[in-house]
């Protein structure tokens, strides 16, 4: 699916205002009217959402649409979404997060998964954006204003994931949720294989960063064994996390 088809196809998924970037070199005024978006957000009831518009997320979208039996019509995508909302609220997610947890750490029983604390400088950006082999923003960027009641709903409006160890949309959007009352965490990009998300309440001592690393572990194992070498372990993404205001996921 060629670019500008693709960006077309997710904006009538979406059914929402957005503005588009396209072909922009400033990664600042993105980034800026996010930021803009985002407080005008709070007074007209809406979400900005940063998009990376790919052929693959589009048809991904489309997928999600033929998987449950729907048209790809607004009445479909709306049905589709009050069913992600459904099956999230069933989802347990402590249950969820403890039990993904124990398989990881069980495959790599043979080796020091937790690892130590390092130093790390807090994050406080986004990269999914940007091409970082290009260094400079993608071509075609959305930023959607998804008029959802709470801000975890946005895993429900663009629902990717469902393959490899990508958690369902439904079970992105229960575990938005938990770590939105936990953390003030809110999405803030998507593309068809990340979400980061920007938080008001990161953990600030290594015992609340480990807790929070076995969590990030346990929703996306790539984040800690696709990590650089040193970085690959729970204590030294627990190290990163500790004061940052961003968060990243990565699904191979």
């Amino acid at each position: 699916m060629g670019a500008k088809k693709a960006c077309k196809s997710i904006i009538g998924f979406l059914g929402c205002d957005y503005e588009l970037f396209e072909n922009e070199k400033s990664d600042d005024k993105i980034i800026g009217r996010w930021n803009e978006l985002t407080e005008q957000g709070k007074q007209e009831g809406f979400f900005p959402l940063l998009i990376v518009s790919s052929g693959v997320l589009a048809e991904s979208l489309e997928l999600a649409l033929k998987n449950a039996g729907l048209e790809n019509t607004r009445e479909g995508v709306s049905v589709l979404r009050e069913k992600t909302l459904r099956e999230a609220e069933d989802v347990n997610v402590q249950a969820f997060l403890d039990a993904r947890l124990a398989e990881y750490m069980e495959m790599h029983g043979d080796m020091n998964i937790l690892g130590e604390f390092k130093l790390a400088e807090p994050d406080g950006c986004f990269y999914c954006h940007i091409d970082m082999l290009k260094r400079k923003p993608h071509p075609e960027i959305l930023i959607a204003k998804i008029p959802a009641k709470h801000p975890w709903e946005l895993a429900a409006w663009v629902p990717m994931g469902g393959f490899n160890d990508c958690p369902s949309p439904a079970e992105q959007t229960a575990v938005f949720k938990y770590w939105h009352e936990k953390y003030g965490a809110v999405p803030g990009v998507v593309t068809y294989d990340n979400w980061e998300m920007e938080l008001t309440e990161p953990p600030m001592t290594n015992e609340d960063g480990e807790a929070l690393a076995k969590e990030h572990f346990a929703f996306c194992y790539d984040v800690i064994m696709q990590a650089g070498e040193g970085w690959d372990t729970i204590r030294a993404r627990a190290s990163a996390l500790t004061s940052s205001a961003t968060w990243y996921f990565w699904w191979d």
